[in-house]
């Protein structure tokens, strides 16, 4: 710990002291020094910026990796294949890591390898990358440092703004500074004025500060016409907060103090233990659903990856690292969250103490010493997580060598109560921006939840995209429900009480991947500030799907970017997405400008590490739409060998461009390298926007602050499954056969079956039966859950596999299906009889190939052979049919 000691002395030193620098001027004024207003100062600075203030509540940069404490990191996630991260992850990665994120992590992962001998140190379930708050909070000053030694960044903390200086000579208002008071609630003590201001804060301060318009709470159907906005929620649900704990293993038993109100019922779900106890308790919420998950690992299971309190999110395994200590994270799995409406009791009075209808309030919009309140309370609740845990728990666990009772809350926060300075802030108000991000822009639409979703690109990709993301729509339990037997009157809240899913507030739907507008980080009708962190132009119902830890530093990074480009120009940020050269100097500044720093991914590709030579061209290409892309063409395969067909793609998108002369042969990366110079050279003149009008740039009948799609002409977006039309050979779907006939689905067992047919787990022949394998194929199935019926589910072999069914001799007609409906798969192969009807052939993840041919047996058994047995090769065998034997009219 005595380099992180070391590094945290000199974060102290080096803050200027606010009251010798109470008038401040800058080109660039940053509220909140979380990881996204941290990001824009950095990429800020890198562009040449030459005055930069970041103003923070607290002490620590870094936000929800360190003030928040949520030191086991998220990503973006989707289906499919594994952008970057372990296979074992439950929700494998979308992209490669990038842009500022990526230089982070790496750095982190360094740290860790050096002091634990491991750069994921945790071996946790939810995962994998983890880190400790402190030594996090060191690594992003440490990035941050050399900003502040030149001056060119300066850094105050313990301050937050109080009031506007507010220009409104012209038609649009805008920012010119602002005045911060220190957080004891004393008089403003600064004053910084700034040609432009990013509001990186929790709670949008600089936004409610300045008086530009915002949204909170629940959107209404009618406000953006989301399929999933529900109708008359309370203004005051939101994603919940969670005050987040950090605790380290002790040498002896170290249990907490009771909290105070503390009653075991609040933690139903904390483990099985808890559940099983307290499993009929009278909500006054009917049909909550509970469930847990176990509570620590036995003793001889202590280092493994696995789903328990102890290690779905831990930080250290002190067994395999060598601190020789575990440290682990409690956050939200074991009822830690806190819901924000339908406070309890001695909450909502102490709020309505302060102001009446202060507890029906959105959390956005109370002040800071009322939400103290709130704070209190869910610091309380937290530590009720750990106090039953140490006690209730410990008490029935017969084995209790990892007991949370040797674990004490750790001390490196500096906190009285050992807690981190701040809860984990999912969700904050919402900037009116140019353009607000809409749930049907990006909604996976390959059915009605995310177990459908297959790789694909969103519906609406926004003209003015400036990094990549995907995820869940993730809403925590935002309902919270108390004991009957606690109010008998209906009334008062009073007691114990669980949180709860409230309908259409979950995590079922999933983004596609998707693209941030520009747009949506600039005021509607405000100049002079930017939104950042979570104070962006987007739907509450997008705000739960935009919130990760490398989401926010790519936002953060976006914003510095814009801030820079539109100050060097000289020009309001909400010029920049009309003007075709503007726009591409952000995208410049963030994907090929800065030599040292890791480019963003633009363009949401699945296989593109940001380390590709061809990285930045492939994107900037992508962006410009000058590459032929469908929209499941998430791989671009950039090492493949570049086809002249595609060759003539690529330069079919220029009028009157030809193929260059040096182009000889090479690499698809290779091609887009040479592509992009070219492009380059011709300058942004020929790409530049063509603005129809002021109000409806494309003339469309949709005003622009409700067009997705700037320059194209649309009808307005609406959520719609898209099925694909697929031929009746390519779709997986049997035909009902006209005769009576054998009818077999390849599956694991569990999985129901279609009527007429007969499941096949893999097993060996047996004679009995009368059909199986000649080797035993039982642990190679798999059901994807993207389709109906026996297309879904697959058995399948890497090298080669045979199938027989005893038959009578005679002729008969076959008909088999092969194919993935969750992935593509490759190099597949089929015999019947000894006759290759299907030879090494690739299918896309969604489409099959169905054969039907007409087989003569005369050994009394059916011979099906599988698999290509070449390197790479999967072939997977959905269904076969067996109609016969057929009579010489029917042949």
């Amino acid at each position: 710990m005595r380099f992180v000691f070391v590094l945290l002395i000199g974060l102290f030193v080096s803050i200027p002291s606010a009251k010798t620098a109470d008038e401040m001027d800058a080109d660039l004024l940053i509220v909140g020094g979380t990881e996204s207003g941290w990001a824009a100062a950095i990429q800020a600075a890198r562009l040449g910026v030459e005055k930069i203030v970041i103003v923070h509540d607290g002490r620590w940069l870094g936000g929800q990796f360190t003030e928040q404490a949520l030191a086991c990191v998220d990503e973006n996630k989707g289906v499919g294949k594994v952008g970057w991260g372990v296979d074992w992850h439950p929700m494998k990665r979308s992209f490669h890591r990038f842009g500022l994120f990526k230089e982070l992590m790496d750095r982190i992962e360094a740290f860790n390898t050096a002091k634990y001998g491991s750069p994921m140190p945790g071996l946790p379930h939810h995962g994998p990358s983890t880190f400790r708050p402190a030594e996090a909070e060191a690594i992003f000053r440490e990035m941050l440092r050399p900003c502040l030694q030149t001056g060119q960044v300066v850094l105050v903390t313990d301050r937050y703004p109080v009031k506007a200086d507010v220009d409104r000579s012209e038609k649009i208002p805008a920012l010119t500074g602002l005045w911060f008071a220190p957080l004891d609630g004393s008089d403003p003590d600064l004053h910084v004025r700034a040609e432009l201001t990013i509001d990186a804060s929790d709670w949008g301060d600089a936004i409610q500060a300045s008086g530009a318009a915002f949204e909170y709470g629940p959107d209404p159907p009618s406000r953006y016409g989301e399929p999933s906005a529900p109708e008359n929620a309370p203004t005051n649900e939101m994603n919940p907060i969670t005050w987040a704990m950090i605790v380290a293993e002790s040498d002896q038993e170290t249990p907490i103090a009771k909290p105070s109100r503390f009653d075991d019922r609040n933690y139903p779900r904390a483990t099985h233990f808890s559940l099983n106890e307290f499993r009929d308790l009278d909500w006054d919420v009917k049909k909550v659903r509970l469930g847990a998950i176990r509570h620590w690992p036995d003793a001889d299971e202590t280092s493994k990856r696995q789903l328990s309190v102890y290690s779905v999110r831990r930080i250290v395994e002190g067994r395999t690292s060598r601190d020789g200590k575990t440290a682990i994270l409690l956050n939200y799995m074991n009822g830690q969250d806190y819901p924000l409406e339908r406070l309890p009791a001695h909450v909502a009075d102490a709020l309505e103490a302060t102001e009446p209808g202060a507890s029906q309030k959105n959390i956005v919009v109370l002040s800071r010493p009322q939400r103290e309140i709130i704070f209190r309370d869910a610091k309380q609740h937290s530590l009720g997580v750990l106090y039953h845990l140490q006690n209730f728990v410990h008490d029935r666990a017969p084995d209790q060598t990892n007991s949370f009772r040797r674990f004490h809350l750790s001390d490196e926060f500096g906190t009285p109560d050992r807690l981190p300075p701040k809860p984990y802030i999912r969700e904050s108000l919402r900037l009116k921006a140019m353009y607000m991000m809409r749930e049907q822009d990006g909604r996976n639409r390959d059915g009605d939840t995310k177990t459908k979703a297959t790789p694909r690109f969103a519906a609406v990709m926004y003209p003015d995209g400036l990094f990549a993301w995907q995820f869940h729509y993730d809403f925590h339990r935002t309902g919270r429900t108390y004991l009957i037997s606690e109010n008998a009157s209906g009334e008062g809240n009073q007691g114990p009480w669980i949180d709860f899913h409230k309908p259409l507030r979950h995590t079922n739907f999933l983004s596609d991947r998707s693209v941030f507008p520009l747009r949506s980080l600039v005021p509607e009708r405000f100049n002079g500030l930017l939104g950042a962190q979570g104070n962006l132009g987007f739907s509450s119902i997008v705000s739960a799907a935009i919130r990760l830890h490398d989401q926010r530093i790519h936002v953060g990074q976006a914003a510095g970017a814009t801030a820079a480009v539109a100050l060097d120009a000289a020009v309001s940020p909400r010029q920049i997405p009309y003007d075709r050269a503007l726009l591409e100097s952000v995208r410049h500044a963030l994907c090929g400008q800065v030599d040292a720093a890791t480019p963003i991914l633009l363009w949401p590709f699945r296989d593109l590490d940001s380390g590709h030579p061809a990285f930045v061209a492939i994107n900037r290409l992508a962006a410009l739409r000058l590459l032929p892309l469908g929209i499941r063409d998430v791989d671009f395969r950039p090492d493949d060998p570049a086809s002249s067909d595609w060759i003539a793609e690529v330069v079919a998108k220029v009028e009157g461009a030809s193929l260059p002369p040096e182009w000889t042969s090479g690499t698809r990366g290779e091609f887009c390298q040479l592509w992009w110079t070219v492009i380059q050279q011709q300058g942004s003149d020929g790409w530049a926007f063509q603005r129809l009008s002021l109000e409806d740039a494309d003339g469309d009948g949709i005003v622009d602050r409700d067009d997705a799609l700037l320059f194209t002409p649309n009808e307005p977006i609406r959520f719609e499954i898209e099925r694909r039309v697929l031929s009746a050979d390519r779709d997986g779907v049997p035909e009902i056969p006209s005769v009576p006939c054998q009818s077999f689905d390849f599956c694991g067992p569990g999985v129901a079956v279609d009527d007429g047919f007969v499941a096949d787990h893999g097993q060996r022949y047996d004679h009995e039966r009368g059909y199986g394998w000649t080797d035993d194929l039982r642990q190679h199935h798999r059901k994807r859950n993207r389709i109906d019926g026996p297309g879904d589910s697959f058995v399948f072999t890497r090298e080669t596999a045979t199938w027989e069914c005893r038959v009578a001799n005679g002729r008969y007609r076959i008909s088999v299906c092969i194919g993935d409906s969750g992935h593509d798969q490759s190099l597949q192969s089929v015999s019947v009889e000894g006759h290759r009807w299907i030879d090494r052939v690739s299918t896309p993840e969604g489409e099959f190939i169905e054969v039907t041919g007409e087989v003569s047996i005369q050994d009394g058994r059916l011979t099906v052979d599988i698999g290509s047995g070449a390197k790479g090769s999967n072939t997977c065998l959905n269904w076969l049919q067996v109609e016969g034997p057929l009579s010489q009219r029917a042949k």
